[in-house]
């Protein structure tokens, strides 16, 4: 065959391949195999983005812009501190000023049978702090959207300034690869560190920290037994929000079945600050309380290399503590991994008043023909939690949207519904509340109008909050507990100076 005859023939054949691409249907299956015909419009086809119609880039933008002005004005200074200093104090009995984050029944908190009394202790407690002094914590688990400490850092702020507290709260002993945009953590030594989410390293045992994981001082191979000196710091980043730049208590979180173990404050001048731990099969809690603010702190840890070293907590003495727990990859049932009394002892010991639980993410992408599967696991979750103490309040954040292509376009996973009621289904069969991100966002395909803005709220991979976009969420969160606290003080009021 001759070149033009070629061409001509493969005209021809392009030419029938066109016609039938009218006759016959997208797919269909031959052979006992399924056929996808060729369409020429998606060859040509740009990656195109259909944005929502809900929550428009302009209205999100000036969201951002007026939630980073809401997280930047406490203007108290570390010097003058008061970590019980609420921003009702500072109003001279004015109400709080109104924002643009409206929230109503679909981006509300959703409590069982409409129970809206349901978080009423929590909010009593809260409002209790300054005259008992006391410190109550929030852990705020999630899979890589809160990484970083996004939303969980905002939140912090947010609550801090409106009830008291300071500090970053809960952070691991140690990090290999900084991840906190509040904290530098450091270490003299390399360490051990085991997991038991993700690509997990076993330990020999399940009595893992909150924040999965556990840490050991590495032992040289010839003297396994001796005791092992390392030095870690901590140093607050000035990147990080204000009331997480400074702290008054330091708290390690420790089990030593092997050997005591003993600690030393390095930085303290020229006070000796040192405290010895006997050996115990049990989680103890180690603290040291400073004079004053501080936004460093080193500490040297002499033990052998068989003792669990599984966090510290950064605070102020009074006020709220909100903690980080971003584990990557992780779906939200790894907590089932953690000895229960273990786990609840730790919930125990640091005095956790409500659980935050913020997964979904990982679990979207896997095909299924329902979820019930996910609604019974996050069940058993919920309840090892609730066993831990009476009265702690769970909260369930549904799954945030994210997006697949598909045929070139952007689009919502299909299953994100399915998800979502799975969630909202196991919050409240355990009497647990409910908070859905999915609408607040704003439905379907609506984390392409929060990557479409400038600055991006979401990032290109259609999957991931940016910080301004954290920041946004965080606002909403707040505004939604702050909302139904306002009706509790109303509630409580009117009781108090009835008519």
């Amino acid at each position: 065959m001759k070149p033009p005859q070629v061409l001509s023939f493969l005209f021809a054949v392009l030419l029938l391949l066109s016609g039938l691409e009218w006759i016959v249907p997208d797919d269909f299956t031959m052979a006992g195999f399924p056929i996808k015909v060729f369409r020429w419009d998606t060859f040509f086809e740009n990656d195109e983005v259909k944005l929502p119609n809900k929550m428009a880039g302009s209205t999100l933008q000036s969201l951002q812009i007026e939630a980073e002005k809401l997280v930047s004005s406490d203007s108290t200074g570390e010097q003058d501190f008061d970590s019980t200093a609420f921003i009702a104090d500072t109003n001279q009995g004015q109400s709080l000023p109104e924002v643009s984050f409206h929230i109503d029944s679909a981006s509300g908190i959703q409590y069982p049978s409409g129970d809206s009394t349901l978080f009423y202790s929590l909010f009593n407690q809260l409002d209790s702090l300054k005259s008992k002094k006391e410190l109550i914590r929030i852990l705020h688990f999630g899979d890589s959207q809160i990484e970083g400490d996004r939303i969980t850092g905002y939140l912090r702020q947010r609550l801090q300034q409106q009830f008291g507290g300071c500090g970053p709260g809960l952070i691991p002993l140690y990090e290999e690869q900084p991840s906190r945009f509040s904290v530098e953590i450091k270490s003299s030594k390399p360490m051990s560190r085991y997991l038991i989410y993700g690509k997990t390293i076993p330990v020999g045992h399940n009595k893992y920290s909150v924040l999965h994981s556990t840490f050991r001082l590495k032992a040289d191979s010839a003297f396994p037994n001796e005791s092992i000196k390392n030095s870690f710091s901590y140093r607050m980043r000035n990147s990080g929000y204000k009331r997480a730049t400074f702290f008054d208590k330091a708290t390690f979180l420790v089990r030593n079945p092997q050997s005591k173990i003993e600690f030393k404050v390095l930085n303290a001048g020229p006070e000796k600050i040192q405290k010895s731990l006997s050996a115990a099969d049990s989680l103890k809690l180690v603290g040291f309380r400073f004079p004053q603010k501080r936004k460093e702190f080193q500490v040297e840890v002499s033990s052998t290399s068989g003792n669990d070293l599984y966090s510290v907590c950064l605070d102020c003495d009074f006020g709220i503590a909100v903690d980080n727990i971003p584990l990557r990859g992780s779906s939200g049932i790894d907590l089932l991994k953690i000895s229960p009394s273990f786990l609840q002892d730790q919930i125990r010991q640091l005095n956790v008043k409500m659980v935050i639980l913020q997964f979904g993410v990982n679990v979207v992408p896997y095909e299924s023909p329902g979820f019930g599967w996910y609604e019974s696991s996050l069940i058993k979750v919920i309840k090892t939690i609730k066993r831990a103490k009476p009265g702690i309040q769970v909260l369930v954040v549904g799954v945030s949207d994210i997006a697949k292509k598909t045929e070139g376009q952007w689009r919502s996973y299909p299953n994100i519904i399915q998800i979502r009621d799975a969630q909202r289904n196991a919050a409240a069969k355990t009497n647990s509340a409910y908070w859905d991100l999915f609408e607040v966002m704003g439905g379907e395909n609506s984390i392409l109008a929060w990557a479409g803005t400038n600055p991006p709220l979401a990032g290109k991979d259609y999957i991931h909050l940016t910080p301004k976009g954290a920041q946004v969420v965080g606002e909403f969160l707040f505004q939604s507990l702050l909302k139904d606290y306002r009706s509790y003080s109303n509630s409580k009021n009117a009781k108090n100076n009835p008519l």
